[in-house]
């Protein structure tokens, strides 16, 4: 999707949580190319470090069993590393906050005395923030192949154990 830097998505299997949960961990441990971190319920796969580039993306897997039905679900978070992530939120803030308050400073003196460069700072924070945007998605199309490896490992492995219906969100 466009505009999403972080997709995200739901599967349904007909499985114990923990045994889904050691179904990836056995997983893991005979496939090379994929590495894993716990965390109670969360899932952190990643490729392994000699594999990864700037781009390479990580997926958190939370599997929980759901209130109201029998089903168990897997959500599940793709995005780049954390602190590719942390660095890209620290830019769009930053663009953020130079071009609202160095705009408004430019607007309150443009009609104060009739002109001002720092008006000038809404169309060029408007570019930055393109720019970033667009590097950003650069940087998603360039782990692809490494973010469709990560979300066939877990729908194969899922699988084994189950049935794996993805959930469409509204």
């Amino acid at each position: 999707i466009l505009g999403q830097i972080r997709p995200r998505f739901v599967l349904k299997i007909d499985s114990e949580p923990q045994d889904a949960l050691n179904q990836i961990n056995k997983s893991v441990l005979l496939d090379k190319t994929i590495s894993c971190t716990n965390s109670n319920n969360l899932i952190f796969l990643k490729i392994p470090v000699n594999h990864q580039h700037y781009w390479s993306p990580e997926m958190t897997v939370r599997i929980e069993k759901s209130e109201y039905s029998e089903l168990v679900s897997v959500n599940c978070l793709i995005g780049p590393r954390q602190s590719v992530w942390a660095m890209f939120a620290l830019i769009y803030a930053a663009i953020l906050i130079i071009t609202i308050f160095g705009g408004m400073f430019g607007v309150v003196q443009y009609q104060t005395s009739g002109s001002s460069s720092w008006i000038y700072l809404f169309p060029i924070g408007f570019f930055c923030f393109l720019t970033v945007f667009l590097t950003s998605k650069m940087g998603q199309k360039k782990g692809r192949d490494q973010m469709l490896h990560l979300v066939s490992f877990l729908y194969h492995t899922l699988s084994e154990i189950s049935s794996v219906e993805r959930i469409e969100k509204k």
